[in-house]
């Protein structure tokens, strides 16, 4: 009975919202869907939503009707085309407009990351350059890259957890683009996700991107591996709003507000107290991009629940600016 009234209160309010935006019979926009507590603006900056409130949530409508959300995101491909290179060589250029940041460590998800690799390698913006940065004792994903892709290895000990920050930092001062697209090893991105990073970087020093996290599960995940690319059966786990990740800022202030904090050993905490200091700059946090989260076993640490709260929780009650004072020193 309790799953019955759920899914008639998400028909009676999301589902509902849902049908009449994709039908076209209503002002609201796909990117306005949302739960139905929360409230989405329009961010004049980027044309996308920003969400007012504070943390990550779960898509209602995609948990309690998990087509509907398969739905959606065939929607925003509609949208917002996908598309994967795995072969071609990609022109490469000497003054990259900017640059992509991916930190890895080791090949338990090799597969996911080829995937990833091809959707940023068919970006549609040629003035990319794609920096990975290994981070483990030994080069193991080296010969696995494309010739394109920049390789950088960080000779670090992880028996304490993966440095995420530290990594990141590497591939930073290594960058020769303008802005820096911060990136994860299992987000796919459209094609035209870079250019459009930087068409709002020209009015802003960061952006938020993504409106929508669309996280496939196993199966879905593993049938885009097998098919490179090709996204017929699509189901997902759920869908995230408000996350984060990714994020795109401009080198300059990458580096002015201390660049990324290597105390977070391990899964969790560094992007959102990153994003915090950003927010002393300006940054556009209205997201209007699908991004797709391939499926992989979690992080040791988010497995066991321990994601650095107690440490992100302290840091975000300093200052900011003080925070950023102390990061520029040490660098």
């Amino acid at each position: 009975m309790q799953k019955l009234k759920e899914k008639i209160g998400c028909w009676l309010h999301e589902r509902k919202d849902l049908e009449l935006a994709l039908l076209g019979l209503t002002r609201k926009s796909w990117l306005d869907l949302c739960n139905r507590q929360e409230r989405v603006v329009v961010d004049p900056d980027s044309g996308g939503r920003v969400c007012q409130w504070r943390d990550s949530s779960m898509l209602t409508l995609a948990r309690v009707f998990p087509r509907a959300g398969a739905r959606l995101l065939r929607y925003a491909l509609g949208r917002w085309p996908f598309e994967f290179n795995f072969q071609a060589e990609r022109l490469t250029t000497d003054k990259p407009l900017a640059s992509v940041l991916i930190a890895i460590g080791g090949t338990a998800r090799l597969e996911q990351f080829r995937l990833v690799l091809a959707s940023l390698r068919a970006q549609s913006m040629s003035e990319l350059e794609i920096i990975v940065v290994e981070q483990s004792e030994r080069r193991e994903i080296q010969d696995h890259l494309p010739s394109d892709v920049i390789y950088l290895h960080d000779a670090y000990d992880t028996t304490g957890g993966f440095n995420k920050s530290r990594a990141l930092n590497i591939g930073a001062r290594q960058a020769r683009g303008e802005h820096l697209l911060i990136h994860d090893g299992d987000y796919m991105v459209p094609r035209e996700y870079a250019a459009e990073c930087v068409r709002v970087l020209r009015t802003v020093e960061g952006v938020r991107p993504g409106r929508f996290n669309f996280h496939l599960d196993q199966a879905s995940t593993f049938e885009t591996i097998r098919t490179k690319g090709t996204l017929n059966r699509i189901r997902l786990e759920y869908v995230v709003q408000n996350n984060p990740t990714p994020m795109a800022v401009r080198r300059k202030s990458y580096w002015e507000i201390g660049g990324h904090d290597e105390a977070f050993v391990g899964w969790g905490g560094e992007d959102v107290e990153f994003l915090s200091r950003l927010r002393t700059r300006s940054v556009c946090e209205g997201g209007w991009l699908p991004v797709i989260h391939l499926w992989h076993p979690p992080a040791p640490k988010k497995a066991s629940g321990d994601r650095n709260q107690e440490q992100q929780d302290y840091l975000l009650s300093l200052d900011p600016e003080m925070r950023i004072q102390r990061l520029r020193q040490e660098k």
